[in-house]
């Protein structure tokens, strides 16, 4: 039994129907498909111009550093800035603690990079190399930080390096001259401890001295034995006599002291000429060490105090170095000041260890130090006595955050007293004149 076949006529309504049907759908589909093709092209065309824009920045960033920048691949230079090839045609080097000597090879800029590459890839752990070269003449430094880039595979041979060279003979420069400036302030320190010492041996002496002359001037006050040991008691009273001499002199150089110049000193741009000092270095060593340093400088403008401007930025640029090595971990060092009760304040916090409360009382004495073989104990004796010459306090405590803060107090000088009327000048001397009359009159 065979299935019926429909008539020509269903068969052709049944083909007209659908495609009718069939063409809204597809244009349906078409239409959203081209809008969706449409957004996607829109949205590629905006993340090609983030691309190229994000490209141009690198590459201006790249040029204009002034570091100098390269990618290195087993010893071939894949890419460098300007800045690169500027440095390039400098040298020969050598590293900074190594002296150059007969036989050494200075190396190009290129070459410390192959050398620093096979010390990365040597080790599988070793992090980025960091070492300083000087030219020649010593006239310029350079830092130079290589790191590894890509994982270290064993099996692959390529090795690929990113190396940053950065001219710091500015910074090195400063980093000598603040050395030389604390070296100088600790020696001046030692010389004054030093006299101290010196001061109160010598009073010790010249109250045994003039004992010793009490006894000879007894002993002169006996004729019979004055006569019989004369040329022996003088001789013991000019060698007494010489000795007082020197003992007087070792008192004066003992009270000797570098005269500071007394000048106004405005304390905000004093600390913030230390601030600027300091900056570099801490910067540096906390890069170096992988911590992170903040300086937070709250000091407005103050009145002006009687000192010495070279020694007070001295004193705060100690106390920023000292709140640095107190914070391993890193953290802010805070300076603040302020104007109340005819003194001025002046405040350094740090974030690190604190000090211990048993040192709190001795942390000012000469030569007394927390940092063992690393510190000389005059940086904070050396502040103590800069600022009770200016007739001012230093403190420490610790925070209750944890840390440390040195307070500095100054005193504000006084105003001078406004000068009287002329016509009242003569006033103070009228009481004195009829004091003279009634003198003469009750003598006789």
């Amino acid at each position: 039994m065979t299935p019926r076949r429909p008539s020509p006529s269903a068969r052709r309504a049944d083909r007209d129907e659908p495609p009718a049907t069939g063409k809204d759908g597809l244009l349906r589909k078409y239409q959203e498909l081209l809008a969706k093709h449409e957004a996607l092209v829109s949205r590629l065309a905006l993340r090609n111009e983030e691309h190229i824009s994000t490209q141009r920045l690198s590459a201006w960033a790249l040029e204009t550093s002034a570091s100098a920048l390269a990618l290195l691949s087993n010893g071939v230079v894949l890419l460098a800035n300007r800045r690169w090839h500027e440095l390039s045609r400098g040298g020969p080097w050598h590293p900074v603690r190594q002296e150059p000597q007969r036989g050494t090879t200075l190396l190009t800029l290129r070459q410390i990079a192959e050398a620093a590459s096979d010390t990365l890839h040597a080790v599988k752990d070793q992090g980025a190399v960091v070492l300083r070269y000087q030219d020649k003449a010593g006239s310029r430094t350079l830092e130079v930080r290589t790191e590894r880039v890509g994982a270290h595979m064993r099996h692959r041979p390529q090795r690929t390096v990113l190396v940053l060279a950065l001219d710091i003979t500015a910074q090195v420069q400063a980093e000598k001259e603040l050395e030389q400036a604390r070296q100088a302030l600790m020696e001046q320190e030692h010389l004054r401890a030093v006299g101290e010492v010196a001061s109160g041996m010598a009073h010790d002496l010249n109250n045994t001295l003039n004992a010793m002359k009490l006894r000879l001037e007894m002993l002169e006050r006996d004729p019979a034995f004055a006569a019989r040991n004369r040329s022996h008691l003088d001789s013991l009273v000019r060698i007494v006599s010489d000795a007082s001499t020197r003992i007087h002199r070792l008192q004066d150089f003992a009270r000797q002291r570098p005269e500071a110049v007394e000048e106004q000193v405005q304390l905000a741009d004093v600390i913030h000429e230390a601030v600027e000092i300091a900056r570099s270095d801490l910067e540096h060593r906390a890069a170096r060490e992988g911590v992170s340093v903040h300086l937070a400088v709250e000091v407005p403008a103050l009145p002006p105090v009687h000192g010495s401007s070279t020694d007070l930025r001295y004193v705060f640029i100690n106390l920023l170095l000292n709140a640095r090595d107190a914070m391993p971990r890193g953290g802010t060092i805070r300076l603040r000041g302020l104007t109340t009760k005819g003194q001025v304040i002046i405040t350094v916090e740090d974030e690190g260890t604190g000090i211990p409360e048993t040192d709190l009382h001795t942390i000012f004495r000469p030569f007394f130090t927390t940092k063992g073989a690393h510190g000389t104990g005059l940086g904070l004796s050396m502040a103590y006595g800069v600022v009770s010459r200016m007739g001012g306090t230093i403190s420490a405590a610790n925070r209750r955050e944890g840390g440390a803060v040195f307070t500095l107090r100054f005193p504000l000088p006084q105003a001078p007293r406004k000068a009287r009327p002329p016509q009242q000048e003569p006033g103070p001397p009228t009481p004195r004149q009829p004091r003279r009359p009634a003198r003469r009159r009750t003598s006789r």
